[in-house]
């Protein structure tokens, strides 16, 4: 049979052609139920071994778990920490592992929790993509499990703030990094759907979005970087301004803040609770006369308030008057502690005895945070390359997909349209912000965020309707395990707060 060459096979192809061209790579993650962390599943060596990590846009390293750490040996530490060591990484049986910075991996949180070992190079894979020689934490001692799939900012990671004597300061080639060059995704970007508080699984796609997961506008924001002393600039945190906070019931919305108001916050899927400035989050005690019991730092509130009010939004504006919010539904930020959030005997010091727990905690400074009380409602896109944040509000529990793939020369988050009015917010925190991950710096940079935001439309083609916002606490000591543990009243304490708490009266009633 004679076959003829077809003429465009004497065309020689464009560079582009020759180069790897990634498509998004999408993994589901495990919610363990109790608002505390999402897990995904990855291998690590060759051959490959089974690890479950807490997914992180806080912090940047990725790390695991030593089989050989105190965590995984010590009964003792296994009841202080309360959920041991479940999949943990033998480096003896990877052919692939190579240690490149001896007793260089040191990280502390902001609770005081942290994981000590060295970096090495191995096999990585995520979402059936292997990333090759790529550089991580393996914790030989380790106060919080399991480890961390970071996916910040590299100038995040821990070995860019190490201090001891033996490690200098640098950075290496994060995970998302790594992905692009080795021509696994397009860009640096991803988005993250955690889902409902009741939902057994979330998902990420890297290098892409899925346009089923949420509803409406999605809403495009500059992420605040930090201005240095000699007045440079540098991006190690997803912060972005949150412009008005408001409580909404049907026919009645309350707003708790000025026209002219604006907070940095930082969205963090490594943090559970919500963390406001003090001054906000009493506004909100108030209103629902909320104690802050003073032995375990949680916020607790009567459940009579989710019966009262079911249709009750708490919203988060972004973007100034001319911007967006996000509706977080009253269950996602008010939870009961029946079943899986049992107190499991735990007794607050509260006057009513129907008890839920409110997923709000008072900071007196920054970091302020949105975790995953926020997350959930909120369908986000992060943009490393181009440092810009997109929102929308999330299509819970949708059961399709419609992937949108994010080109590499593309300077804004796909079809991206419109401009609301210019914000300014000023970040003050210090160094590498604790909650994040990597050992506090002594720098004082501050930010100021001048951008606009924008706003592109889709619709969702299924699941229930979202109303979506919430935030988190400090807690960076909420990492997932492989199994849904029972829910542990030690994962929602926040560390280093005030100890002077009181009960706020009902002087404001709900529509």
């Amino acid at each position: 049979m004679d076959i003829a060459r077809s003429p465009a096979q004497d065309v020689k192809p464009r560079r582009r052609d020759l180069l790897p061209r990634g498509a998004p790579l999408s993994a589901s993650l495990a919610n363990n139920l109790t608002g505390g962390n999402y897990v995904i599943n990855v291998q690590v060596g060759t051959p490959p071994q089974q690890i479950a990590l807490a997914i992180d846009t806080g912090s940047s390293d990725v790390w695991v778990l030593d089989v050989t750490t105190d965590l995984c040996s010590d009964l003792s530490m296994h009841a202080e920490v309360g959920t041991g060591c479940q999949t943990p990484f033998d480096h003896t049986k990877s052919s692939s592992f190579n240690v490149v910075d001896p007793n260089g991996f040191d990280i502390q949180y902001g609770d005081g929790s942290s994981a000590t070992g060295d970096y090495f190079t191995d096999v990585l894979t995520v979402g059936g993509a292997s990333v090759k020689a790529q550089q991580m934490g393996i914790a030989s001692n380790a106060t919080l499990t399991p480890g961390l799939l970071g996916i910040g900012y590299d100038l995040n990671e821990a070995s860019n703030n190490a201090a001891s004597s033996d490690s200098s300061p640098s950075v290496y080639s994060s995970i998302i990094d790594s992905m692009v060059t080795q021509g696994l995704i397009s860009t640096k970007a991803y988005s993250l759907y955690l889902n409902d508080l009741q939902a057994s699984t979330g998902s990420i796609i890297f290098g892409g979005l899925d346009s089923d997961k949420y509803h409406g506008d999605l809403w495009q924001m500059p992420i605040i970087p930090y201005t240095l002393e000699d007045g440079s600039s540098i991006y190690s945190q997803f912060t972005v301004a949150l412009t008005s906070y408001a409580i909404t019931t049907p026919g009645n919305t309350t707003t708790l803040t000025n026209q002219t108001y604006t907070a940095p916050v930082i969205l963090d899927s490594g943090t559970s609770l919500t963390l406001l400035p003090e001054e906000l989050a009493y506004q909100i005690f108030h209103k629902f006369d909320a104690v802050v019991d003073e032995a375990s730092s949680i916020t607790f509130v009567d459940c009579a308030v989710l019966r009262k009010h079911p249709q009750l939004t708490f919203d988060f504006g972004f973007g100034g008057p001319s911007g967006f919010a996000i509706r977080v539904p009253i269950n996602e930020i008010i939870f009961e502690t029946t079943g899986p959030f049992s107190l499991d005997g735990f007794q607050p010091d509260v006057p009513f005895t129907d008890i839920c727990v409110m997923g709000i905690s008072p900071q007196s400074q920054e970091p302020y945070i949105l975790g995953d009380t926020f997350l959930r409602s909120a369908y986000v896109v992060y943009d490393l390359k181009n440092n810009l944040i997109a929102m929308a509000q999330t299509n819970f529990n949708s059961t399709t997909s419609s992937i949108v793939e994010f080109a590499a020369d593309a300077t804004a988050i796909p079809s991206v349209s419109g401009v609301a009015s210019a914000v300014s917010a000023t970040e003050t925190a210090t160094g590498i912000l604790p909650v994040g991950g990597g050992k506090t710096s002594t720098a004082n940079p501050t930010a100021t965020n001048t951008g606009g935001s924008g706003r592109t439309t889709a619709t969702g083609s299924s699941g229930s309707s979202s109303t979506a916002s919430s935030t988190s606490a400090p807690d960076k000591n909420n990492a997932g395990v492989a199994s849904v543990p029972a829910f542990d009243m030690r994962g929602l304490m926040v560390m280093g707060m005030s100890a002077a708490f009181a009960v706020f009266g009902a002087g404001f009633t709900l529509a």
